[in-house]
């Protein structure tokens, strides 16, 4: 029988992690007439971090919406420097509640998981090393309500790989 060398990643408590990592959410609820609120275009929060990230890590992101969006503006989620790897954007007004939020600037009831990679409707999954996940605001103008729950399932590459919700 063939020796593997590899083990399980585990959590802080040392319990193997064996599904798709570990899920870390964050809730945020649209206020574009305030200023620098999440949604508020050219805000303080308008490029805000969702999650911080140290060390490496895999990463899927997706976002569950659950009070229909409103405004003008547009929404997008990914990286510095890369501002819409995760999710491109999309307008406002095509985002519902019920729909997932994921990475073709569509949303969608039921979003591919599986193997189909290069699919529109899939999950993307990208490996980050310290890279914070923030989400913008564009189209010069608010996203005036809604709330979308965001979705991190990661695993750590390393010892020090983490990911959590930023706090603001």
């Amino acid at each position: 029988m063939a020796t593997i060398p590899s083990t399980f990643f585990r959590d802080g408590n040392r319990v193997p992690i064996t599904n798709n990592g570990i899920i870390t959410t964050k809730t945020i609820t649209f206020d574009g007439a305030t200023t620098d609120a999440w949604g508020n275009d050219g805000g303080a929060l308008d490029g805000g971090v969702i999650f911080t990230v140290t060390g490496a890590i895999r990463l899927r992101l997706f976002g569950l919406c659950t009070t229909n969006l409103a405004g003008s503006g547009t929404h997008a989620v990914g990286i510095s420097g890369s501002t819409a790897i995760y999710m491109p954007a999309e307008a406002a007004a095509d985002i519902n509640a019920d729909d997932f939020v994921i990475n073709n600037a569509t949303t969608t009831a039921f979003p591919i998981l599986g193997a189909e990679s290069d699919a529109a409707g899939n999950f993307p999954e990208y490996a980050l090393n310290g890279q914070d996940i923030i989400m913008t605001v564009a189209g010069a103008a608010d996203l005036d309500s809604g709330v979308i729950t965001y979705y991190a399932l990661w695993t750590p590459f390393n010892s020090d790989g983490n990911l959590v919700d930023a706090g603001n």
